[in-house]
Parts: C-alpha cells; structure tokens; sequence
C-alpha cells in the first residue's frame, strides 16, 4: 500500500495535472470518433448516393474511372476493379462487410504512353491501396 500512496503523490506533484489528464481525455474522445467514422458515410455525402455493401464498389469503379479520365494524357478511361468482400466484425455486436480492392485493369485511350501508363498505375495505387504489380494498364483499340 505504500508503493500505491507514493504513486499517487508523485502524480499530484506534476504540474498542470488536470490540463495533461483533459488534453489526454480529449485526444482518446477524438481518436474514438474518427476511427468510428466509416468511409461509406464520406462517400455517401460527396456523391449523393447511399453506398452501403455492393454500392461501395460500384461508386469506387465510377469515381476512379471519373478522375483518370481528368488527367492529363489518360482520355476516356474504363476500369475493372476486383474485390475481395470479407465479413469482419464491427464496433459492437454487428458485423459489416469490408470490400478490398485485390487488382485493377484500367483501358484508355492513353494507355499506349508508357508516361501515361505510370501516372494511372500510381494513382490507382494510392487510391485503392493497391501494390503497383496488380494493376494493368492498356490502351483502347
């Protein structure tokens, strides 16, 4: 019991004890939020759509074939992504699916430049997480 009422004297000892245990308790509040926060629900207001499951990826496909197509070089751009849909528990008692992207081909009319060719597969990448070895780009016929 004597080490435990040292303890405890130490810590009234420290300055500013109540700001650090506030600053601590705002930062946990915080951290809970934004990791409760689902992307769906950032999707769903950018696009007006209610992704939930499949739309997920379907919304995903759409976007990304939307902003190749307005790069620089790339043109009119088709994507294929495929998914790998696992259930994994949620917080609390629920379960939700998870959709990761596994592989992407891209088809475009830029597809032939090999510039072109590097700047869709490191975008696709940083989109959807994705190591570079599993997307393909080609050009249109």
């Amino acid at each position: 019991m004597g080490k435990v009422s040292e303890l405890i004297s130490k810590i009234k000892s420290i300055k500013h004890i109540n700001l650090i245990l506030g600053a601590a308790l705002v930062a946990v509040v915080m951290t809970v939020y934004f990791c409760t926060v689902s992307c769906s629900d950032k999707e769903s207001k950018n696009t007006s759509v209610n992704i939930d499951g499949s739309d997920y990826c379907t919304v995903m496909q759409v976007r990304l074939e939307k902003s190749l197509s307005e790069m620089s070089g790339v043109g009119n751009a088709s994507v294929v992504i495929n998914w790998d849909k696992t259930v994994t528990p949620t917080f609390g008692s629920s379960s939700s699916e998870n959709p990761k992207a596994t592989g992407a081909i891209i088809v475009c009319d830029g597809g032939s430049n090999p510039k072109t060719q590097i700047d869709v597969i490191f975008a696709v990448s940083t989109l959807l997480d994705l190591p570079i070895d599993k997307i393909m780009v080609y050009p249109k016929k």
